[in-house]
């Protein structure tokens, strides 16, 4: 029994495939959207209590952490608390966003995302009112996260298409540059306030090495935020405590993350603003050498069209010829008689 021999794909039946499988996404995404229905506001308060079930166990743990650990961290159990709510509050947008996401329309998600802002400042703004900016002041720094884990989940959105080289196609880079700084910001402000918590901590008067004799403001820390998310690090203000240093370590984890992330997607579109260049040269090459080829098959078409008739004419002159010579020869024989 002979093996039959196995097919090797080639280069552009690989290519013309995986085209013809990208073409079926947004037919897919569709389906998917047909199958979901609109979100109600009974389903709203369900995902916001499935975000705060978590938060309020984060919460509590957090707290739990900063009072065994307050000592070592030389702050209070609440601020310790807030800082741990950072990278908490990301393992639950993690887990919360991917499941809204399977479940709702985009509108849908863009209705849970706008609730949840609502009820964020809902529930620290009556504080705020009393005076006590510190909960409200800490709310930039989860929406920051949950802007930033909904680019990472759904991109849909906040307006991106799913697939990269879409962004450009359509002139998204705008949107995604508004959301980096939309992101950079709410993380500035955020991280700054949290600094000013620290700062202001009774349980560590001196959490923070200062250059300058004057009295630190909201807007030093915020401006310390800038430095620390950029990893800049000018010397002027040096964290003391743990808790400080704690800040600042997540901060410069998550501006370099970011940072790292952003410049990437920028040279994604250079690069393929490059590659679209490049083929839209070749297409107008691609233009013009058709359009010579067709003006080339014209005049060969007319040079065939004379040539006939040249053969033509060539043939009537030969019957002509023929013709005379036959005249000719009957007038010989008449003369010869």
């Amino acid at each position: 029994m002979k093996q039959k021999k196995k097919e090797v794909p080639t280069v552009s039946t690989i290519v013309r495939s995986e085209v013809k499988a990208i073409s079926k996404i947004p037919a897919f995404i569709h389906d998917l959207e047909a199958g979901k229905k609109d979100i109600s506001i009974i389903t709203l308060l369900q995902y916001n209590l499935i975000f705060f079930i978590p938060t309020l166990f984060f919460m509590i743990f957090a707290l739990k952490i900063g009072t065994v650990y307050s000592d070592y961290f030389e702050a209070s159990p609440w601020v310790v608390a807030k800082i741990l709510m950072v990278p908490f509050m990301l393992i639950v947008f993690y887990f919360i966003i991917p499941f809204i996401r399977d479940r709702e329309k985009i509108a849908g998600i863009r209705y849970s995302l706008l609730a949840f802002i609502i009820i964020g400042v809902g529930i620290t703004l009556p504080s705020a009112i009393r005076g006590n900016y510190g909960f409200l002041l800490s709310l930039p720094l989860h929406f920051a996260g949950y802007i930033l884990m909904t680019f990472f989940f759904c991109p849909e959105v906040l307006g991106i298409e799913r697939t990269i080289r879409d962004w450009f196609k359509h002139k998204k880079q705008i949107s995604v540059t508004t959301i980096y700084l939309s992101v950079v910001l709410l993380y500035l402000v955020g991280f700054g306030a949290l600094y000013y918590d620290v700062y202001n901590d009774p349980a560590n008067p001196h959490a923070f090495k200062f250059d300058t004799e004057k009295t630190p403001a909201l807007e030093t820390f915020i401006y310390y935020s800038m430095v620390s998310f950029s990893t800049t690090g000018y010397g002027d203000i040096i964290p003391v405590s743990a808790a400080a240093r704690l800040v600042f370590f997540i901060e410069s984890l998550l501006g370099l993350v970011i940072n790292v992330l952003f410049i990437a997607i920028l040279l994604v579109f250079i690069s393929n603003a490059e590659f679209l260049s490049q083929r839209s040269e070749e297409a107008e090459i691609a233009k013009e050498v058709k359009q010579e080829e067709s003006e080339i098959k014209k005049e060969e078409k007319q040079i065939k069209k004379e040539l006939k008739e040249i053969e033509k004419v060539e043939k009537e002159v030969k019957e002509v010829e023929k013709e005379e010579s036959v005249l000719s020869k009957v007038y010989r024989k008449l003369n010869e008689w």
